[in-house]
C-alpha cells in the first residue's frame, strides 16, 4: 500500500507515518529483526526548518548533529560516529569503517568525485539544471566482501539526493531502499534538510521543500511499544527552534565546523567563542559542549553557564528542558 503525508513539522510528520504504519503495514522479516513495513511512502516537509522533533523520545539533536557532521567529515570511520550514536558499532566492518557511511560517497565518491562541489556548480551555471544528483548507493555495495564471500553489514539505505532550484527555491528529493521509521527517519531528515538548507546558502537561494521517498517504510516490531508511547504523546508547538542558517560563502565552512568539533572532543572546556564561527554555528557546537559537560558531575556548572551563552533563545529552551 502507496502513502503520502505532508507536514509542515518532523512531529506531525512522523506521527502520521507511525499511524500509516501499524493500521496498514505487513510483517516482514528483514535481516536486522522482524517489522511492519508500507511500500511506496512518499514525504514532503513543507518547512524543513523544523526538523527537531519536539516529543519526549524523538528529540534527538545531539545524535542527529553529530551524524550531519560525521557526513560532513568526508569519512566513514566508527571512531566519530559512536560518540553519538554507539549502536554504530554493530555495522562496522573489522577496519573500524562503516561501509554504509555516506561522507567518503559524498565528498570523495570512487576516491575522484566531490559530489556536493559538483551539483554546487551545476546549479550555479544553470538554475534549472535537473543534473544536481548526489549518488549515495553503489553497484559495488551489492557484491560480497572479496576476503569471506560474506555480505556488508551495512550499505546505505540512501539511494540518491536530487536538488532542484525552482521559483528560487532550493528543493531536495531524496530516494531511499528501506527506511527505519522510528529510529532512522528523524536523523535522516535532520541531517539531509541541514545539508540542503547549507547548499542554499551557498547558491545565495531561497530554501523551498523536503521530499522524501522511501521503498520500504518499516518499524522494527521490538520498537513498537515506543511507538505506541509516541502516537499517545501530546506534542508541542511546531515553531522551529533552530532558526535560518546564516549566509555560507563555500563548502570549507564544514573544516572550521569541523575543528571546533575536534577540539571540543579532545578537551570537553574548549572556549568555542575564540573560534571564527558565527554565533548560529557556534550555538550548535555549543550543545556539543553541553553534552560533553554533562556527562560528567563535576561539570554541571560548567554546562549551565554554557547553556547561558546560546544566542538562540528557542534553542537554549529547548535543550534546558531535556
Amino acid at each position: 500500500m502507496t502513502f503520502f503525508v505532508e507536514a509542515d513539522g518532523i512531529d506531525d510528520l512522523l506521527k502520521e507515518v507511525h499511524a500509516a504504519i501499524i493500521k496498514d503495514g505487513s510483517k516482514i522479516k528483514a535481516s536486522k529483526g522482524d517489522t511492519i513495513e508500507i511500500l511506496g511512502a512518499s514525504l514532503v516537509l513543507t518547512d524543513p526548518i523544523k526538523r527537531v522533533s519536539r516529543t519526549e523520545s524523538r528529540s534527538k539533536i545531539i545524535s542527529c548533529l553529530g551524524e550531519f557532521l560525521w557526513y560532513l567529515t568526508g569519512d566513514n570511520k566508527l571512531s566519530f560516529i559512536e560518540r553519538y550514536i554507539s549502536v554504530y558499532k554493530e555495522f562496522a566492518e573489522d577496519d573500524g569503517t562503516i561501509r554504509g557511511g555516506y561522507g567518503p560517497r559524498i565528498f570523495n565518491m570512487h576516491n575522484v568525485h566531490n559530489q556536493l562541489e559538483n551539483i554546487i556548480t551545476q546549479l550555479s551555471h544553470k538554475k534549472t539544471s535537473r543534473r544536481a544528483l548526489v549518488q549515495l548507493f553503489d553497484a559495488s555495495d551489492l557484491a560480497l566482501k572479496s576476503n569471506d564471500s560474506k555480505e556488508y553489514k551495512d550499505i546505505p539505505c540512501t539511494i540518491s539526493l536530487q536538488f532542484l532550484i525552482r521559483d528560487d527555491k532550493l528543493n531536495l528529493f531524496v530516494n531511499m531502499r528501506s527506511n527505519d521509521a522510528f529510529k532512522g527517519l528523524t536523523h535522516d531528515i535532520f541531517a539531509f534538510t541541514m545539508i540542503q538548507e547549507f547548499i542554499s546558502k551557498i547558491l545565495n537561494c531561497g530554501l523551498g521543500q523536503y521530499y522524501h521517498y522511501v521503498s520500504s517504510m518499516h518499524l522494527y516490531e521490538c520498537d513498537l511499544p515506543k511507538v505506541y508511547a509516541l502516537q499517545r504523546e501530546g506534542f508541542m508547538n511546531t515553531a522551529s527552534i533552530m532558526g535560518e542558517m546564516p549566509a555560507i560563502n563555500s563548502l570549507d565552512l564544514r573544516f572550521q565546523i569541523l575543528k571546533v568539533e575536534e577540539s571540543l572532543r579532545s578537551d570537553k572546556l574548549f572556549n568555542i567563542d575564540n573560534s571564527e564561527l558565527n554565533d548560529y554555528w557556534k550555538d550548535l557546537m555549543r550543545l556539543i559542549k553541553i553534552n560533553y559537560l554533562f556527562r560528567g558531575d563535576d561539570s554541571l556548572q560548567e554546562a549551565h553557564n554554557e547553556m547561558k551563552k546560546l544566542k538562540n533563545d528557542s534553542l537554549r529552551i529547548f535543550f534546558e528542558g531535556k
